[in-house]
Formats: C-alpha cells, structure tokens, sequence
C-alpha cells in the first residue's frame, strides 16, 4: 500500500457504482454509547465549518484491485458484511448541549443504496469520479461511508471512503484485506467468518475511563507540561515560513515524494541500527536535521500520531485509534548519526510514555483557550507506517493498494513518512501558497540529503 494524492490515481476506464451506506429512518437506535475524543473534537469542527458554511470533511479512501470478471452481488455482499463486522461504520454522531450523542444501529439494519453511474471513458472521469466520493462523505449531514467500484470486463477499482469522523489511515489495509478476503469467500461458495472485530466504540470507552480522572498536576502528564513551557504554546508550530497569514487557511496541496528506493531503505535502517535506533528514530533525526538545516531551529518540535490498537482484541479493527503525542527531536550540529539517533530515540521513547494521555484531554487541562490549530502559526504533524507489516498487509490486493486524503483547507503541515515494498516514501500537506511549496520543496531535498548520508551514499 501507498499514500498517493487523489490527484494522482491512475483507474482505468470502466462502468462506474456507488454505494451509500444507509440506515432507515425510522430504526430504532441502541442505547448511547460513548464517543472517541478524536470524534468529539472532529465533529465540533465540522459543526462550525457547517454553521460558517466552509467544506467540512477530511476524507480518508482506500483503492484496490479485484481481479477477473466482478460479481457485483458478491462484493455488494463483501461491502455490507463489512458494515456488519465493524461496529463504528454503524453510528450516528449528533452534538448535543452536552456533548456528542453516538448511537449505534443494528447490524441487520444497515444497506446499501446503490447507484449506477454508468461508463467512465478516460482516467480522467474515473479520477473524478474518486474525487466525487471524497467530497461526498460528511460528518454533520451524512454518509459517513460511500463506496464505488469502476468494473471493466477483467477486473474492477473498488474505492471505500471514510469520512475520518469513523476511520483512520490504518484503517485502509484492514478495510482492503477484509473485503477482498470476504469477497473471495463469497465467490469460492465459503462461508465468510462472522465474528464481529474489537470495537472501537469499546476502545473509546477505556480511554476515556482513563483519561477522565486525570488532573493537570498529575505525573502522567509531566511531559506535556514540560513540552509547553518549553515551546510556550500547546500546539507546536512549523518552524520554516509558509506564507500563510495568521487566522487564515488556504486550499492545500497533497503530494508524494519518493525518497529512497527498497535498498537504500535498507541500508539506512541498518546504519540506524548500528547506532541504536530504528528506522523510524533515523527519520526523526533526519528531519530535525533537515529542519535546522533550513533555518529552523536546533530541537524538531511536532505533533506524532501514535496508533493505538494494541497488538490483540484492536489490531483489525476500523476506527480513529489515533493520539497525537508531542515529541521533541535535538539536532545538534556537526553530531555524528550515533548522536543523532540516540537523542531521536529518546525523544521517541518520552513521546511514547503519552501514549494513553490523550492530546484533546491534555489541552482541556493544560492549554490556553485561545491555543488552537488556526492560531498566529500553522502546527505540525509527523507520522510514519509501515504499510509491509500493516495489518491485512499479506494480502495481494492490500500490497497494491493505495490510500489517498482529502482536505479541504490547510494552515499547517502533515508529513507522512510511509514504507512499502518498493522504498521510502512522504506525503506532505501544506497550504497551496508559493512561499509553501519552496518551502517543502527544500526541505524535502535536503531530507532525501540527509538519508542518503546516513546510509553513507554522496549526493
């Protein structure tokens, strides 16, 4: 799997479906249950983009390959079943005077609303049509899950959108290797397993548990503290210059950047760790490297989404499993990678100890009502998977899938460092401004710079 831009899907032509996953009106919810903090901060930005009357969604889609002539009913069938297993595809969040009302429908009373579209002559009506199922999930008015399929004689693209209100990147491979694995038992005459995966609501429910007694005083929370006082705000900011006014948010620009090839992959992790570290650590040196090297300064402050699943009940499972941890990287100049690593890595390791702290119930406790991601500067965010060891990844159809994002509006930056099969890859997210794209541009440079000399590589 890679993250690719949904500008650069290349679908073959085909005849176009879509599905949106419904609930009848008059169905009868179950009871409350408690919503995620991920959800809760989500849907009440949505709720003031709506009222503001600004594009609400960020959309997560998942696109894979099924190969031979398609059953439809099959992967209709292998579509619903999917609904039936995870249980968050199956909500309805709604804001109320105090809070967010989650209620969860019945399996049995879910469907699927199908629509046929017809041919698609060009990649460019099917990129379109991609596009049109991004823009078509929402997380104030609904669906929150659509999906659509362009089939051609021999084989067909099956898109899955989430809006993120349901969904996270992870949650892309488990979403391919789940339906092509029921769709192949369907069309084999098997019978598909029904055993429902861990659900997230469950999950939402203990970190919640745990989180809701915390005090701003309390030891679990000392990192934060300290990571404030140190950059004098909650959110950190991208250190380089944006050309994005204060207040203000632009149309963003979502590109992905090959940065090595498998065995060069490989070579860097083998140096990282000959120094100590991992893969990962070296590519958080490497960008407080890079950052530095740019003009910033010598500590690399960011936002880290961490998954949260956990190696059992939660490792299949779909939903927003995902807490930012703030994390601190020293780049020190003229330090040789044993150095850097090791300074990567311990940042690496405090950021971790937050895992179950949540940044939203952080901020409620320790932030300035006025410290917000639209604040005087643009935050920062750094990610990093592995898509080879993801879960589902074993799959054919996961290996060669892709997941692309939509968002409608940016006043920061998203790195997300990803590694397939074929090498090291970056998908950046940055407000379309030109001072942004010089910007990244460099910085992206003199990151592939700083890889290759890890690996001992000139030029």
């Amino acid at each position: 799997m890679i993250q690719l831009p949904a500008e650069d899907a290349e679908i073959d032509p085909g005849h176009a479906h879509t599905w949106c996953l419904s609930f009848p009106d008059a169905a009868a919810p179950a009871p409350r249950r408690p919503t995620g903090y991920n959800q809760a901060a989500h849907l009440a930005a949505a709720w003031s983009a709506h009222t503001a009357n600004r594009p609400t969604t960020f959309a997560i889609a998942c696109s894979f390959e099924l190969p031979g002539p398609v059953d439809l009913p099959a992967l209709e069938a292998a579509l619903l079943h999917l609904a039936h297993r995870h249980e968050v595809l199956r909500t309805r969040c709604r804001p109320t005077a105090w809070g967010v009302s989650v209620h969860v429908c019945a399996p049995m009373e879910a469907y699927l609303a199908h629509v046929e579209e017809g041919p698609l002559t060009s990649r460019a009506s099917t990129r379109a049509h991609l596009h049109r199922l991004l823009r078509q999930v929402n997380p104030v008015t609904g669906p929150l899950v659509v999906m659509g399929a362009v089939v051609r004689e021999e084989s067909a693209t099956v898109h899955v959108v989430y809006d993120h209100l349901v969904a996270d990147v992870l949650s892309a491979p488990i979403t391919v290797h789940d339906l092509a694995r029921v769709y192949e038992d369907l069309i084999h005459r098997r019978r598909p397993d029904p055993t429902p995966a861990g659900s997230y609501l469950d999950f939402a429910r203990e970190e919640r548990a745990y989180n809701s007694v915390l005090r701003a005083q309390d030891e679990q929370l000392r990192h934060w503290r300290d990571f404030i006082t140190r950059g004098a705000r909650f959110l950190p900011t991208f250190p380089l210059d944006l050309g994005v006014r204060p207040h203000h948010s632009c149309a963003p620009v979502n590109r992905t950047h090959d940065l090595l090839s498998g065995p060069l992959t490989q070579r860097v992790e083998t140096a990282c760790r000959a120094s100590g570290g991992t893969l990962l650590t070296g590519l958080l040196a490497a960008m407080a490297t890079a950052v530095r090297d740019e003009g910033g300064p010598d500590t690399y402050r960011a936002l880290m989404p961490l998954n949260r699943r956990g190696p059992d009940r939660y490792r299949r499972s779909i939903g927003w499993f995902v807490n930012a941890v703030p994390i601190e990287i020293p780049a020190p100049r003229r330090a040789p990678l044993d150095v850097l690593v090791a300074g990567a890595r311990q940042g690496y390791e405090a950021a971790r100890r937050q895992a179950a702290v949540h940044s939203v119930r952080a901020q409620q406790l320790l932030g300035r009502a006025d410290d917000t991601a639209t604040d005087d500067h643009p935050a920062v965010f750094f990610s990093y998977l592995d898509f080879r060891t993801a879960p589902g990844a074993e799959h054919p159809s996961t290996r060669a899938a892709r997941v692309h994002l939509w968002y409608p509006a940016s006043d920061g930056s998203f790195f997300w460092f990803h590694r397939t099969h074929g090498g090291l890859h970056l998908n950046t997210l940055h407000a379309d401004t030109s001072r942004a794209r010089r910007t990244v541009n460099s910085l992206v440079q003199g990151l592939t710079r700083t890889l290759r000399a890890f690996a001992g590589v000139s030029g």
